[in-house]
């Protein structure tokens, strides 16, 4: 009986691959080709695959096999998510001696799509009153991170802006951003609550993040924020080109 468990998994491990095979397949697929795809023995997949077709999750045509009816259907890809230029031993470091100088707000967002995803934050007991802090993505448009990263990804019209902005307003606060290498953005759902956010390169000088720094506590002026998150962002691309 001990050894039901690992067999069952592996029968599943293997229609999985199958169904995932013939999934993202637009032809169909031939028993050569899901093998070679799979890495499974001919004599194992032509078991399941016969299996497969009982059950209605694949069914075989005349060059080949096909999801069934009662196989799952692939939805559109999800958006790629870059990989950082630094794993988060290297980066974790920076971001924390930023939150140590200031005591604000500190996050460091990547592109996804149409929006800017936070893969880390650092803030106190005393963090901004802002109902946007706490999700892992929000619209790029609207966040000093994201607008930094569209910048530099020379995408044309922004996420979540309404569509009375004019395009060539936009590509004007692109170009600036791409100039002064910096955003500076005020929330929407935080009144007094301001963003400072500069990117970071790799070693191709591909800006692959953004590191964004929140304030709206009193004496924390813009002008110290853009400096810190700046500084920041140059010492995380500094290192980004160290590695091999």
């Amino acid at each position: 009986m001990s050894g039901d468990p690992p067999r069952t998994t592996n029968v599943v491990q293997r229609v999985g691959a199958l169904l995932a095979e013939l999934a993202q397949s637009t032809t169909p697929l031939s028993l050569t080709e899901l093998t070679g795809r799979t890495g499974l023995p001919k004599t194992t997949a032509h078991r399941l695959l016969a299996s497969m077709c009982d059950a209605g999750l694949a069914r075989r045509g005349a060059t080949g096999y096909l999801p069934g009816l009662a196989a799952p259907r692939a939805g559109p890809p999800a958006p790629a998510r870059p990989s950082l230029a630094l794993p988060r031993r290297w980066y974790l470091p920076h971001l924390v001696e930023l939150y140590e100088r200031t005591h604000q707000m500190v996050g460091l967002g990547v592109l996804v799509g149409d929006e800017v995803e936070f893969v880390e934050r650092i803030y106190g007991h005393d963090r901004l009153d802002d109902d946007g802090e706490d999700a892992d993505r929000l619209p790029a448009g609207k966040t000093a991170a994201g607008r930094v990263l569209l910048a530099f990804a020379q995408t044309q019209r922004p996420c979540g802006i309404g569509r009375t902005t004019a395009v060539t307003g936009w590509e004007r606060c692109l170009a600036d951003i791409r100039r002064r290498r910096i955003a500076v953005h005020t929330d929407t759902w935080g009144a007094g609550v301001f963003h400072a956010a500069a990117p970071v390169s790799d070693r191709a000088g591909r800006v692959v993040a953004a590191v964004e720094i929140g304030g709206g506590c009193p004496g924390v002026g813009v002008t110290t924020l853009v400096e810190q998150v700046r500084r920041t962002a140059h010492a995380l691309s500094t290192a980004a080109r160290c590695l091999n």
